[in-house]
């Protein structure tokens, strides 16, 4: 009986830190996503200014999510 506590104590907590984790990389990976585009415009579209580029970029990610 004592090991089915222990395990659903383990699950539990497994659940909280996943939870919190999920948020903190999220803004993570969408700043990774949105400087890799920024690089590319800049290197495809010569003329593109990098607060242009960035603009472009955030705008077409958070459409697609």
């Amino acid at each position: 009986m004592y090991k089915n506590y222990k395990l659903f104590l383990i699950s539990g907590a497994a659940i909280i830190f996943f939870y919190f984790s999920v948020g903190k990389f999220e803004e993570f990976n969408l700043q990774k996503s949105i400087s890799a585009c920024v690089i590319a415009k800049s290197k495809l579209i010569k003329e593109t200014e990098t607060e242009q580029a960035r603009k472009i970029c955030e705008k077409e990610i958070r459409q697609s999510r």
